[in-house]
Parts: structure tokens; C-alpha cells; sequence
């Protein structure tokens, strides 16, 4: 899979959109609709604000999830990082059969998803909305 950084190299596309953020912030540059989708197997890191993972491999995939923790600066040093925009895994292809077949999630470094250290997509076209929590401790609700 190419950098979800690649800039205009046929990868991945990366939308931004301006957003207000209130009168001490004024408008922002923020991802939008960041698609990654995945065709291989193997282990894909997400970054930060990427919104949608369609996974279409017949065989194991594993997504790690970028950090869900605020920034530790104001929003206005680094806008992006402090939306919590949702983001989708899902099975679109109906590869996996919840026996040989899973989709595993990972969360980042020690934060949870939902209190878990993992979960899994284990049924076909099974998919996972999953929310950041911007507490300070992170980690990954379901919408």
C-alpha cells in the first residue's frame, strides 16, 4: 500500500475541509472523507484523521488505530487533532467467516476500544464506527 501521505503518487486520497471552530479559533483545515482502503494482508497503521477503512482481502488483516488522545496543545497549534471524527472498518468484500477469516483492530500504545485490548470483525460485511474519547486517557468507543 502507498504512504497515506503521498501527495498526488495514485495512493490514497486525503480530503481536507475548512471548519469553524468558534470565534477564538475561526476556520481550520480538517480531514474529511480519508479513505484507506486495504487489499493485502498484514498489518496497516492508520494516522490521525483518517475516516473510512473498506477491507477487501480474503485472508487476516489487522488495523492498528492511530492515537485517539487530544492534543496536548491548544486547538488552535494543531486544529485537526482535536475533532473527533468517527472512523469505519468494514468487511466490504464479505471475505471474513469469523473462523479462518478475522479482522482484527488494534488501539494504540495502552488505550482500549470500548475496554478492550482488541476487537474483531468476524462476520461478512461486519463493520465497526468507532469514536475517539477525548479525555486525556484516550481510546475508542462504538458510534
Amino acid at each position: 500500500m502507498p504512504s497515506q501521505l503521498d501527495l498526488d503518487m495514485g495512493g490514497s486520497f486525503r480530503q481536507y475541509v475548512r471548519r469553524w471552530l468558534g470565534p477564538s479559533i475561526g476556520w481550520v483545515n480538517s480531514p474529511d472523507d480519508n479513505v484507506v482502503p486495504i487489499t493485502v494482508g498484514g498489518t496497516t497503521t492508520l494516522l490521525v484523521g483518517t475516516t473510512l477503512v473498506p477491507i477487501s482481502f480474503n485472508g487476516n488483516v489487522t488495523v492498528q488505530l492511530p492515537s485517539s488522545k487530544q492534543a496536548v496543545v491548544a486547538a488552535g497549534a494543531q486544529p485537526g487533532l482535536s475533532l473527533a471524527l468517527p472512523l469505519t472498518v468494514v468487511d466490504i468484500a464479505g471475505h471474513v467467516d469469523g473462523a479462518t477469516i478475522l479482522y482484527t483492530i488494534l488501539p494504540f500504545g495502552t488505550e482500549k476500544i470500548m475496554g478492550l485490548n482488541s476487537i474483531q470483525i468476524a462476520s461478512p460485511y461486519g463493520a465497526f464506527v468507532l469514536l475517539p474519547i477525548l479525555d486525556g486517557n484516550g481510546g475508542w468507543t462504538q458510534q
